[in-house]
């Protein structure tokens, strides 16, 4: 299993994120699994599992990415047109991009609009890990 965005499950922003990588997704490359999941659970080490406010994505074996990194990098992966963006983002140094990411983490449920989310399609279950 290759490219897996592991995400806080019970995250209103981290699920809207995974709905908006999914729709960008067209070749269908990038898999999603919660944090809380068996699929983190096998994968995953119990630290990168138990920090919920960062998101980790998995390329391929070996090669793990964090917080900003794993948002830009899961975002040129899915081949659409918001790729060149996120490579140019890549540009900014790491600490103001992470700095960026963390205040979005500590105010996520403010910031999160109250409400359910909508139920994925059929073709966006295939993407979706347990």
């Amino acid at each position: 299993m290759n490219r897996i965005l592991f995400y806080d499950g019970d995250c209103g922003i981290c699920t809207r994120s995974v709905r908006f990588l999914l729709k960008r997704d067209v070749q269908q490359r990038l898999r999603f699994a919660p944090l809380q999941g068996s699929t983190a659970q096998s994968l995953l080490p119990q630290g990168l599992r138990k920090e919920l406010s960062t998101a980790v994505y998995r390329r391929k074996e070996g090669e793990v990415y964090l917080r900003s990194d794993a948002v830009f990098k899961a975002l040129i992966d899915t081949g659409s047109w918001l790729r060149m963006p996120a490579k140019v983002a890549l540009w900014f140094p790491t600490g103001f991009r992470n700095a960026c990411y963390d205040w979005v983490a500590r105010n996520r449920e403010r910031l999160s609009q109250s409400g359910a989310c909508a139920l994925p399609t059929g073709q966006e279950r295939k993407q979706l890990l347990p």
